[in-house]
């Protein structure tokens, strides 16, 4: 059997951290989808920052 790879826990919460800022900034976005422009951009702005910041891979950096 597999060992667990270490950090597990960290990571999973951090990841966790994540999607719940994405979909916090998607669903502000969203709310304003109508009467104002900049606050969606505001959003996907924010949404690319942080999905960036995931694919860049530092994984060391996100479970000190």
């Amino acid at each position: 059997m597999a060992e667990a790879a270490p950090n597990t826990q960290k990571l999973d919460e951090y990841l966790k951290i994540v999607v719940q800022a994405v979909y916090s900034a998607t669903s502000s976005g969203v709310a304003h989808i109508k009467d104002d422009p900049a606050a969606v951009e505001r959003a996907l702005a924010d949404s690319k920052e942080v999905l960036d910041t995931v694919m860049e891979g530092h994984v060391d950096e996100w479970v000190d």
